[in-house]
């Protein structure tokens, strides 16, 4: 852009250099209509235009020859001069200085352009939020009302002033998720301070650091499947019995699944829900160490939930495939999947009159008692990438704690692992008002409130029962002194064993209902 700019003022120069020969040489011709410097000006212009009105003309041989130079020039300046202009329409220049015309406005900016940024795009603007940014070169992708520019993150983050209302997406399709992480890495850290980004990031990677700053959100799509999964088709509370799940598939979606599903589906104590999983679980067991410290491994328990890992096939299985109350087929390969739900349908009947059939499908699938999940827009919605409302909950939940334990962190300075810990209090939510039977947080409040201070005590250890299984999930254990280095909690022990003063504290997660609405969740 500067090149052509540069080109057009040395033309420029020339131009009015040979008007002022002219001039020099036609101003005491006989005959000659060029006689002022002006005059000399207007014949180049009216030339270079190819307007030549004719008024004006040079009669002497080198005014000629000057006249034959400007006529000559005429045929590619017109060009030159269309073809400049239209490049600083469609150069980032323009785009610039709109962006610093609505510099206070939201910007959400994206490394690139791709199928996934695309969606959430969309989904965002259909909220009706702020100016949309992609970085990168242009590709034939097009999304309405986004702006491309060849622009790194760092000179974005230079146009503004304040940063509060900027909001980076580091979601490049990469082979490796870590590039991601990496490219957030190095254009953030020297803005971190405190453990605090001025600005909002999210950042597509399944790399999860040990110390995650405020306002950088990481995610990967099997954790934004496996929480959408569970938000569309929790755990049913009034079926009247305890639910038997069949989770059929090998990989990380089918882990990710059952590891939402561990943390999240408690709705009553001594609740004996059953997992039945079937697939190459070996990864997982192994990751997930100490699960028998809570949950009844391969043995059917009646007090509390089952875990079975079966090694033989689903279709060796009939009866508990039969009988199930719901099914999750999720292996890694979705064409795997539709293979076998259509052997299930082949072979097998249903039994049970509430049963469930879900699959994962990258596509839509309309079909009688089939419901897919797992499609592009359950994946990178606004609701699962950016977590406002959830990471609202969480930070409203943490200070509801702080103030009956001395001493507690404020968030800004919780590990990973503990905010982690708070937004699945969040994520529960919804099933805590679904064990109050109400529609909204606030009513479910009003319900908790009218409990006799004997029942409020079940719902408190119903929470210490949750609390517990997200750290049974993550590996801690009990242990008389608490080391959270190693993992290590001296209240990883039944409700019952605890001092009133620790059972209470699991009322803030009820209390929280009381905000909720407060803060426009």
């Amino acid at each position: 852009m500067k090149k052509k700019l540069g080109y057009i003022g040395l033309l420029c120069l020339v131009m009015f250099g040979l008007s002022g020969l002219l001039f020099l040489v036609e101003v005491n011709a006989d005959g000659s209509s060029i006689t002022s410097i002006q005059d000399a000006l207007w014949y180049m212009l009216v030339t270079l235009t190819t307007v030549g009105y004719g008024d004006m003309y040079p009669v002497t041989l080198w005014g000629k020859a000057i006249g034959i130079v400007f006529v000559l020039s005429s045929l590619g300046m017109m060009g030159f001069l269309l073809a400049t202009i239209i490049s600083v329409f469609n150069s980032d220049g323009i785009r610039l200085l709109y962006l610093k015309r609505h510099k206070d406005e939201n910007w959400y900016v994206f490394s690139e352009l791709n199928e996934k940024t695309a969606f959430l795009i969309r989904d965002i603007r259909s909220k009706g939020k702020g100016i949309f940014i992609c970085l990168g070169d242009k590709n034939d992708s097009f999304v309405e009302g986004v702006i491309n520019v060849d622009y790194s993150f760092e000179k974005i983050i230079g146009l503004r002033n304040d940063m509060s209302g900027l909001h980076l997406f580091f979601m490049k399709d990469c082979g490796n998720d870590y590039e991601n992480y990496s490219e957030y890495h190095n254009v953030s850290n020297k803005y971190l301070g405190d453990n605090v980004l001025p600005f909002h990031s999210y950042c597509l990677t399944e790399y999860v650091p040990e110390v995650i700053p405020v306002n950088l959100v990481c995610f990967n799509k099997y954790e934004n499947i496996s929480r959408f999964y569970w938000n569309t088709y929790p755990i049913r509370t009034s079926l009247g019995y305890d639910e038997k799940i069949v989770i059929i598939g090998s990989g990380e979606y089918a882990g990710y699944v059952l590891e939402q599903a561990l943390k999240r589906n408690i709705y009553k104590t001594k609740q004996s829900v059953e997992y039945h999983l079937f697939g190459n679980w070996d990864t997982f067991r192994a990751e997930h160490y100490g699960l028998g410290e809570y949950f009844s491994i391969d043995k059917k328990s009646e007090n509390g939930d089952t875990i079975i890992f079966h090694e033989a096939s689903w279709l060796e299985n009939r009866e508990i495939i039969e009988n199930a109350s719901r099914i999750i087929i999720c292996d890694q390969n979705e064409d795997n999947n539709l293979s076998i739900l259509s052997k299930m349908r082949r072979f097998y009947v249903t039994r049970n009159k509430d049963v469930q059939i879900h699959v994962l499908y990258s596509e839509k699938i309309t079909d009688t008692g089939i419901d897919t999940f797992g499609s592009i827009e359950d994946i990178y919605s606004e609701e699962f990438v950016l977590k406002e409302k959830l990471s609202q909950m969480a930070r409203s939940m943490h200070e509801i704690y702080r103030k009956g334990s001395e001493g507690a962190p404020d968030w800004n300075h919780l590990s990973a692992f503990k905010r982690q810990s708070n937004l699945a209090v969040a994520d529960h939510m919804a099933v805590k008002m679904d064990i109050l039977g109400a529609d909204s947080a606030k009513g479910a409040y009003e319900k908790y409130e009218l409990l006799p201070e004997e029942d409020k005590q079940k719902l408190w250890h119903l929470e210490h029962d949750r609390w517990m299984r997200f750290n049974i999930v993550n590996n801690w254990h009990f242990s008389a002194k608490r080391n959270d280095g190693v993992r290590e909690h001296n209240l990883l022990l039944p409700f019952d064993d605890l001092s009133y003063e620790e059972q209470k504290k699991d009322a803030y997660s009820w209390e929280l209902l009381s905000k909720i609405e407060n803060t426009d969740m």
